[in-house]
């Protein structure tokens, strides 16, 4: 079985060559919300989605989360499966500059063949350090078990042939994911529309019309979505005032939040708050919202 680490978070396990097949699936039950990266590292395995895709030896390969999919691992084969669920997201890919790279090697089925020193020289140690600490029962750290595995996206980003999985996408689509990814990073930073364009190198005519062509809204439209989601969520689930949740998306007072909030849902975030409560709705099921939330 899959190792059980910190609590759900984190489900790694390395399988040595065997007589019998093994077959994992993600997407759905308790691996619906798990990012999954494996390495093959003798033999070969097969990946089924909407196609079959065969990963040859000495490949890695990334599947993201929400993603229908089965790994038959035939026997004889020699693979390190590494799953994080997709709450740790922010804390792998960081918030720097090389955050944009590593959610896009995550937002896509990738497979990234590799040489022998590649694997053995970049890979292995990475994954032999990450087996270590968790195998540490009495002082492994979620911090550092998150820090290895975002060294070890890294590793595979330079690895990858990012640019040709990139030409597979439309330049809108490109686009619209390049802006995505800078607003979950800037969004409770207050960024102006001004900011995004200078930052994808774009012009404001040009975002605008890419997100009304393919979205129906303006690029403002859906910034205020994003905080819109995260402040629905912090007032369905968070016990902080209004203000602690004003102050954490980047407002100065509650009452500059109150105005945004009132004008976009009709209601003050204290009336939203009031109603969901009277409501009594459980949301022990609701995930931790990101990006591929919206629109």
């Amino acid at each position: 079985m899959l190792a059980n680490i910190i609590g759900t978070m984190v489900r790694f396990e390395f399988i040595q060559p065997s007589l019998q097949s093994r077959v994992f699936s993600t997407g759905n039950d308790n691996f619906a919300d798990f990012n999954l990266i494996g390495l093959v590292q003798l033999g070969g395995a097969i990946v089924t989605m909407e196609e079959t895709h065969h990963i040859a030896e000495m490949s890695i390969f990334c599947i993201p989360h929400k993603k229908l999919a089965k790994v038959s691992v035939p026997a004889g084969t020699q693979i390190w499966l590494l799953g994080y669920r997709n709450e740790l997201s922010s804390l792998v890919t960081g918030s720097d500059s090389d955050s944009v790279k590593l959610a896009t090697l995550m937002r896509q089925f990738t497979i990234t063949p590799c040489s022998k020193i590649d694997i053995h020289e970049e890979i292995l140690p990475l994954l032999k350090l990450l087996n270590a600490e968790i195998s540490s029962l009495n002082k492994r750290s979620r911090s550092v078990i998150c820090s290895i595995m975002r060294i070890l996206l890294i590793s595979i980003y330079r690895l990858s042939n990012i640019e040709s999985i990139r030409l597979t996408h439309s330049p809108d689509e490109l686009a619209l994911q390049q802006f995505r990814q800078l607003v979950e990073i800037e969004y409770k930073n207050r960024r102006t529309v001004a900011y995004y364009c200078d930052e994808l190198i774009m012009t404001y005519d040009r975002l605008h019309a890419i997100c009304q062509r393919n979205l129906k809204k303006s690029p403002l439209q859906l910034i205020n979505n994003r905080v819109l989601i995260e402040a629905t969520t912090k007032l369905k689930r968070s016990t902080e005032s209004i203000q602690a949740i004003a102050n954490d998306l980047g407002y100065g007072d509650a009452s500059q939040f109150s105005h945004f909030f009132k004008k976009e849902m009709g209601i003050s975030p204290s009336q939203f708050k009031r109603q969901y409560n009277e409501k009594n709705v459980p949301d022990r099921d609701e995930h931790t919202p990101d990006f591929s939330d919206w629109p």
